[in-house]
């Protein structure tokens, strides 16, 4: 996985690059600065135990971001906030006795960086290229347990990241109303550490989490509402397949949405 988050930085880095153009002396480009609030939520079926099992994992991230956009078609953005991740499902066999998370969410810090770069235009639609990658560290959460009437206590510490990265399909036509539609290869991957311990009994186990999706369709619109404020708003769609236990093919589609209000100055 460390190779995936690798070959995205590298894409992202040389996507930021501007447009070519003839060795001549430019004139220095111009930015905006986008502060802005960042509200999200989103719903992934995951695999763990080398996919023989599946469960969901829920999202809800309160964030703060700052976007840089440049004259030359190129946006940066950071992302800095708080998540709230459920896990439940998730069960742990190689602990001195068996836990099936069943704890609700998880709160956690969120950290992530977009790309977005504008390539070429035709009549009114605008081509460009996306990319995102969020990291979030996961507080650890004790809970008490009693098993066979003895007192214990377990510890669980999660973390997960997702990276994307795809085309991007803009309709310009409008005045201040940009619908959009983007196709990603996106992908979700993750640990969870759980430490149990009952009076002389101690154990630790990690579960290796994956997404079952890959590909993400998003659809989306920017509303400029004037005096510098905008709002973003996005609807995405993840469908996913894996094999249940008895061996069976699963289909579904997982779903979130995001919203960003924004100033520009």
């Amino acid at each position: 996985m460390k190779k995936i988050s690798s070959y995205l930085v590298a894409v992202l880095i040389v996507l930021s690059l501007p447009r070519s153009s003839f060795p001549q002396i430019q004139e220095e480009p111009s930015f905006r600065i986008k502060p802005g609030i960042h509200f999200e939520y989103f719903s992934r079926k995951i695999t763990w135990d080398d996919k023989k099992h599946t469960s969901d994992l829920k999202s809800t991230m309160i964030a703060l971001n700052t976007e840089l956009e440049m004259d030359w078609g190129l946006s940066l953005n950071g992302i800095i906030g708080f998540a709230m991740t459920s896990f439940d499902g998730l069960v742990f066999r190689q602990l001195p006795f068996s836990v099936e998370l069943e704890v609700g969410n998880i709160e956690g810090y969120i950290l992530g960086a977009e790309l977005k770069k504008s390539l070429f235009s035709l009549n009114n639609f605008e081509i460009g290229v996306f990319g995102q990658i969020v990291h979030n560290i996961g507080k650890k959460k004790d809970w008490d347990t009693t098993v066979l009437n003895v007192q214990g206590t377990i510890t669980g510490k999660p973390t997960w990241t997702r990276a994307s990265v795809g085309p991007v399909f803009q309709y310009t036509g409008l005045e201040r109303f940009y619908p959009y539609l983007r196709v990603c290869y996106n992908k979700l991957w993750g640990t969870f550490q759980m430490d149990q311990v009952i009076q002389t009994l101690e154990g630790t186990e990690e579960k290796k989490i994956n997404g079952t999706n890959m590909f993400e369709g998003t659809l989306g619109s920017i509303f400029e509402l004037g005096k510098g404020f905008s709002f973003r708003g996005e609807i995405h769609l993840l469908p996913y397949s894996y094999k249940d236990e008895e061996g069976k093919n699963r289909n579904g589609i997982d779903m979130g949405f995001l919203a960003v209000a924004a100033f520009s100055f």
